[in-house]
């Protein structure tokens, strides 16, 4: 029963009426096909109105659409009946029936623009979205300075990531006293998805003005900040967001993140599992905690974390690469290939794991899979100095010297001013007993790394003619 102050002031209802059982009354008469026979105050409009905004207001959606129907029933020439039940049934996702009440609405009223801009939005859920601009637009024909009108337009704008459509709208009511707060949320964010990060940090500024005490606002100027490289900025960010809402699992996660960036790994890790207290369910946390353990050499403690990201989503590929990496770090050649194929099986388009996978199969002395591994890395990315020269050490560990010289020649062009490449092919070329070409080779080395001389000579000392170490110490 309600008291009888919880009728407004419009409302023809009488004090003391049970809505409970008005309710059960109406929806028994609409489901019975008995509405017929209904009478009196029954069919009174404003008590209609008053019990389907009564059930909207508590999200009994199934009991306004039921009372809506009933409504349109028995008038069904009232543009409100048939703008609640479009109301109520857009508030259960059935957006196309949405449309079909709405625009009954508009029949009975052409220039109502709520009803206008509540069909708009029912046409945007149902995926409808030229007819949705079209009606956002007509309501804004009707009523150009409709702020209403305007900031739905460019939410729409914005959610087709028309990033800088909406902002024009949104600039235009930065200043509105009923929209200014919202405005300024989306305007960061949009101004940040368009990288236009010092605007978007100038309008959660502004928003903080109106509002200090939002932890999202903290945490999306977080997020801003760090784009702009100003960590500590950043840090202080996410410590307001924290401390406004200390459970807030993201500002957690992304203070975790910059301080594993600036090198403050233990404080990243009490950040990691602090956020794990609130949510144990996401993955990207476990996996992160697992990759700076790892950095630690806590190999035994990052592989737990790693499992915990993978029993979350089995095809968490990143987490088995993290695996196989501590395994790999433990000597644990078998389980680390073994990571690294689990990868695979997932993510194969990955030069890094297959680059990865064959360093782990020339710890095993397994060459020939290990040439094929690093091919497939080369295949995949031909622009990495380090798989060509690690690829012609898999070569000459197979007596293939002319494919090792070729993959080094390969590694040059990528890398031109890497030493280490000219002193491994000046030994290949010897290997292939071409003294002129490891001649040639060395001495480039050596003009790109002079203070390496003793280190170069003294390791090919027992392979080099004499006649080439006396030239070359002239």
């Amino acid at each position: 029963m309600l008291e009888f102050d919880e009728f407004p002031e419009w409302s023809s209802l009488r004090p003391g009426l049970d809505i409970e059982g008005l309710i059960q009354q109406y929806a028994d008469a609409f489901v019975g096909g008995t509405l017929d026979s209904l009478s009196g105050e029954l069919l009174s409009t404003d008590q209609f109105e008053y019990l389907v905004t009564y059930c909207l207001d508590r999200r009994r959606y199934s009991d306004a659409i039921a009372l809506a129907s009933a409504w349109t029933m028995l008038a069904p020439y009232s543009s409100d009946a048939w703008h609640k039940l479009g109301i109520a049934r857009m508030s259960v996702g059935k957006c196309r029936e949405a449309v079909e009440a709405l625009r009954y609405a508009l029949v009975c009223n052409p220039t109502d623009v709520d009803i206008i801009l509540n069909l708009a939005e029912a046409y945007s859920r149902a995926g409808i979205t030229s007819e949705a601009e079209k009606y956002f637009d007509y309501a804004l024909l009707l009523d150009p300075s409709s702020e209403e009108a305007m900031y739905q337009k460019a939410v729409f704008l914005q959610q087709r990531d028309c990033y800088r459509d909406a902002i024009e709208i949104y600039e235009r009511l930065v200043d509105s006293p009923s929209f200014a707060k919202d405005v300024l949320f989306q305007l960061g964010y949009c101004y940040d998805c368009c990288q236009r990060y010092e605007d978007a940090v100038l309008a959660y500024d502004r928003y903080l003005e109106l509002e200090p005490f939002s932890a999202d606002v903290w945490y999306n100027r977080g997020v801003v900040l760090a784009r702009l490289s100003r960590y500590t900025d950043a840090l202080t960010s996410y410590d307001f967001a924290l401390a406004v809402e200390p459970q807030h699992v993201g500002a957690l996660f992304n203070k975790g993140n910059l301080l594993s960036l600036v090198g403050k790994l233990d404080a990243a890790i009490e950040c990691y599992q602090e956020a794990l207290q609130y949510n144990r369910t996401d993955a990207a946390i476990w996996y992160n905690l697992g990759s700076v353990l790892g950095e630690l050499g806590r190999y035994d403690e990052a592989i737990a974390a790693f499992t915990e990201a993978i029993l979350i989503n089995p095809r968490y590929f990143e987490a088995y690469v993290g695996r196989g990496v501590c395994y790999d770090a433990l000597d644990k050649w078998m389980e680390a290939l073994a990571e690294y194929d689990a990868a695979l099986s997932i993510q194969r388009a990955y030069p890094d794991l297959w680059y990865a996978r064959a360093d782990v199969l020339m710890q095993m002395k397994l060459y020939d899979d290990a040439v094929e591994s690093y091919r497939t890395a080369i295949e995949l990315d031909s622009k990495q100095a380090c798989y060509w020269y690690d690829y012609a050490v898999a070569l000459i560990h197979l007596h293939r010297f002319s494919d090792a010289a070729n993959a080094l020649r390969q590694a040059s062009e990528v890398a031109p001013l890497w030493a280490d490449l000219y002193y491994a092919l000046a030994k290949v070329y010897l290997l292939l007993s071409d003294v002129a070409a490891a001649q040639q080779a060395l001495q480039r080395g050596l003009e790109l790394d002079p203070a390496r001389r003793a280190e170069f000579e003294a390791k090919l000392l027992a392979i080099l003619p004499e006649h080439i170490v006396q030239s070359l110490n002239r």
